[in-house]
């Protein structure tokens, strides 16, 4: 197919009437982070400016998985571009015509900055893809979503112990003591722990960012937990909370 397809760039598109007026450059963009969901790929890809979220149906043409280090060029249905040793334009209706157009939502298309295949996928505009309702994971955060209770305590102490080994390396033992006490106050039923630590992978993104869980226990039964409240930071002043063992967004107020 790539050999098809480059041939078309370089001398069968129908765009050669385009002028320099028409170009429009596409967003120069990286892989971030990729993962399966079903029958669901969700490609997070960005750069220094802006994070985009997108997902395709593996069953369809053009559902790539991109390649780490490497640049890509994002088209939108405005973007006119050159690929490197094609003589005409191309655009996202001609990726679209070699793979698969979405008809609900917004098409977005990747491809090599080098040269390569087209991929065609949707963008997730919901907080760029944060703030569905309910995930399975978010980078190292497996939630309990869909387990069984054993399997979910096993996901729970994996991720608590993961909490505390970032915490103890980025904030030290004693401080970490602290933050482990029980709180508890006299107009409340229950006790909350808390323990914040930055962790790697949160919404695709490749660098260092904040988590907090929340952990409220019965007041005269230290081990009997009765919520587990997982929130991060996925993008600058967007706070993301979740319910560890079911995997659904949940909102402040129900904390209060």
């Amino acid at each position: 197919m790539r050999l098809t397809l480059m041939a078309a760039m370089v001398c069968c598109t129908t765009l050669g009437a385009a002028s320099a007026q028409d170009i429009v450059r596409p967003e120069v963009v990286r892989l971030e982070n990729v993962r399966v969901e079903d029958d669901i790929k969700i490609v997070t890809v960005g750069n220094a400016n802006r994070h985009y979220s997108l997902f395709c149906n593996v069953k369809a043409d053009g559902c790539i998985t991109p390649e780490r280090n490497k640049n890509y060029l994002l088209f939108n249905k405005d973007t006119r571009w050159k690929m490197p040793g094609a003589k005409d334009f191309i655009n996202l209706a001609f990726m679209q015509d070699w793979t698969v157009k979405y008809n609900q939502g917004e098409n977005i298309g990747l491809i090599l900055e080098a040269g390569g295949d087209p991929g065609v996928f949707l963008l997730d505009r919901t907080g760029g893809g944060y703030e569905r309702d309910t995930v399975i994971s978010d980078g190292p955060i497996i939630y309990g979503t869909g387990m069984n209770d054993a399997d979910r305590r096993k996901a729970w102490g994996h991720f608590f112990m993961m909490m505390v080994k970032a915490a103890v390396s980025q904030q030290g033992q004693d401080a970490i003591g602290v933050k482990l006490a029980r709180r508890c106050l006299p107009d409340q039923d229950f006790c909350t722990t808390t323990l914040d630590a930055k962790l790697t992978g949160i919404g695709g993104i490749q660098e260092p960012r904040k988590v907090f869980v929340i952990v409220a226990t019965e007041v005269r039964d230290v081990n009997k937990q009765l919520s587990r409240m997982v929130c991060t930071w996925p993008a600058k002043d967007k706070q993301v909370c979740r319910d560890f063992d079911t995997g659904k967004l949940v909102t402040d107020d129900s904390w209060q």
